[in-house]
């Protein structure tokens, strides 16, 4: 694996098609704002009220996490951390395909069963309005926002099949060529700027699937960062911004063809 930086590129201009496929690669989208630590979001009547003021069913549990302190001398040892235990809270859907997760310092979304950027902007807006009204940060740190895609197609066979379906500009012609029998991942990191406070990290290669078979990883991880003002609507902007570079990024990283047999 190895990382790259590189300025803002032609195709982060671009206006993206973003038609819907029928079949999407999407395995897992998460999005989490950060906020300044605020120990409100640990008080259980809190949680009970976003969860009230969400229109899809949750079962909510808590989740404490305790800090460890690391002894390094004549042993050895792990004892428990003086600060006290941070306790949060997760609010997960029935079937476990949408998770809402309440920590002092951040909200986050996520799902496994990603339907369209139309249903998870309405839940964000949902949530993101909750935590204001009941959680009341002041302000927000850092939004980002995360597409993993898990691709096969039934045409690939070994790793130069995906040339017709990854785009020349990632696609890493000259590795996979000499890519043996022991061959089990080949991974690469890219980060694109699109502009002063986005960043943009594209995590992309190969790696074995269940019976041996091939996937193609595309996971591009969108962020805006620096303090400003927790508002929702302010944060509902950034969130469509970077929506957009992660629709420009997946058309940059894939082939008609392949969008086509998504179609």
């Amino acid at each position: 694996m190895h990382g790259a930086g590189v300025q803002v590129m032609g195709w982060l201009t671009r206006e993206p098609e973003d038609r819907r496929l029928s079949r999407p690669p999407v395995v897992l989208v998460v999005c989490q704002v950060r906020h300044e630590t605020e120990y409100a979001a640990s008080d259980a009547a809190r949680a009970l009220k976003v969860k009230a003021a969400l229109d899809w069913p949750t079962e909510l549990t808590e989740n404490v996490v305790q800090g460890l302190n690391l002894a390094v001398a004549h042993g050895t040892g792990l004892t428990a951390s003086q600060t006290p235990a941070v306790r949060g809270w997760q609010l997960k859907t029935p079937d476990g395909r949408w998770t809402v997760s309440l920590q002092p310092d951040h909200f986050a979304l996520e799902t496994v069963a990603y339907n369209g950027w139309s249903e998870f902007r309405e839940r964000l807006e949902q949530l993101a309005a909750a935590v204001g009204e009941h959680v009341a940060p002041a302000l927000e740190h850092r939004i980002g926002l995360r597409y993993v895609n898990q691709i096969t197609h039934p045409d690939v066979k070994a790793p130069l099949d995906w040339r017709k379906f990854i785009s020349e500009e990632l696609f890493q012609e000259k590795l996979y060529e000499g890519l043996g029998d022991g061959f089990r991942a080949a991974m690469q990191v890219v980060e694109v700027l699109p502009s002063a406070h986005q960043s943009l990290v594209i995590r992309h290669g190969l790696q074995l699937g269940q019976g041996n078979g091939l996937t193609y990883v595309l996971d591009n991880d969108s962020a805006r960062q620096g303090s400003r003002s927790f508002d929702v609507q302010s944060i509902l902007n950034s969130v469509e911004k970077l929506h957009l570079n992660s629709l420009r990024a997946f058309e940059m990283e894939t082939t008609e063809v392949l969008r086509s047999y998504y179609a």
